[in-house]
């Protein structure tokens, strides 16, 4: 299950959200019954978030909480800041949402020399969504 709680103004399709997360899991093999919920939240929500988890005290675009047990995680992202990622949206929520679900299945960027960023891009051109 996929639930997706948007606490901002902007509309999104939130059956793309759950589309573009499932293709994300089917491609990595992880077809599984964990839930992922997804947040879409204000930028001073997500700087507060950031600085709380993270100590860096100003907003960014997505964040991946991993979760347990029959619940894989929650992605929180920043509609602001996902915009000044590109000039088409929905192409940069759909980057920040396989971004936050590869984080979800243990990727770190920081640490495994660009292949989750090669693996996210892969992703990206392979989700029709």
């Amino acid at each position: 299950m996929i639930e997706v709680n948007n606490l901002v103004f902007e509309k999104i399709d939130e059956n793309r959200v759950r589309v573009i997360i499932q293709e994300t899991l089917k491609l990595e093999g992880k077809e599984d019954d964990k839930e992922v919920s997804v947040a879409i939240v204000p930028k001073e929500e997500i700087r507060k978030i950031n600085n709380k988890y993270r100590k860096i005290d100003r907003a960014t675009d997505v964040l991946s909480f991993e979760g347990e047990d029959n619940i894989l995680g929650e992605i929180i992202i920043c509609v602001e800041e996902t915009k000044k990622n590109g000039d088409i949206f929905e192409d940069e929520l759909k980057r920040v949402l396989i971004h936050g679900t590869l984080h979800l299945l243990g990727y770190d960027h920081e640490k495994d020399c660009g292949e989750m960023i090669k693996k996210q891009e892969q992703y990206f051109s392979l989700i029709k969504n």
